[in-house]
């Protein structure tokens, strides 16, 4: 409920200030881009649109580059790639919030948005990058509900970007 009182704008009778709606954007910017979960199982972008064959070829090739091997993948319609789980060093700052293992794998789905002018369907691209980690070596029990370290978040984004950067270098006819 916003209204005016004096020129400036109030809402449920408190000044609304730049600072505080600066402040409550970057929260929720930050919960979007962590799934909202604050867990690791939610780190995911949107990729932008591809053809089905792009979709699924430019992910697996930019994955494998990173070297995740593909476990299984699926469509279309629906198109959906998910690598095996890869254990890799944890980064300086997973070490130091106790994590002593981690397994990183991503998952890349893609769905039907719309057709091109030649009827080929393109797909809209997200992915998602997952964690396991062990917090210490005597439990040997793994989780996916460790925390999610800016390293981590840099990490996933670069390989997010990569796709991305590949899948705008494909081939669209959009018209004659």
């Amino acid at each position: 409920m916003i209204e005016r009182k004096g020129g400036r704008r109030r809402w449920w009778g408190r000044s609304l200030s730049l600072g505080a709606c600066l402040s409550a954007l970057v929260v929720l910017g930050v919960g979007c881009a962590a799934g909202g979960s604050g867990s690791n199982r939610g780190l995911s972008w949107d990729l932008g649109i591809a053809t089905p064959r792009d979709a699924m070829d430019k992910s697996v090739q930019v994955l494998r580059n990173y070297q995740y091997d593909v476990e299984r993948d699926s469509g279309p319609p629906n198109i959906y790639i998910i690598t095996r789980w890869r254990e890799r060093t944890p980064f300086d700052d997973e070490q130091a919030a106790g994590i002593e293992a981690v397994q990183t794998r991503f998952i890349v789905e893609a769905r039907p948005r719309t057709r091109n002018p030649e009827g080929q369907d393109m797909y809209t691209v997200r992915i998602r990058a997952e964690n396991m980690v062990r917090m210490s070596r005597e439990s040997g029990d793994w989780s996916t509900e460790g925390p999610v370290s800016s390293e981590f978040r840099a990490y996933a984004g670069r390989i997010a970007d990569d796709i991305r950067s590949s899948l705008a270098t494909g081939i669209r006819m959009v018209g004659p």
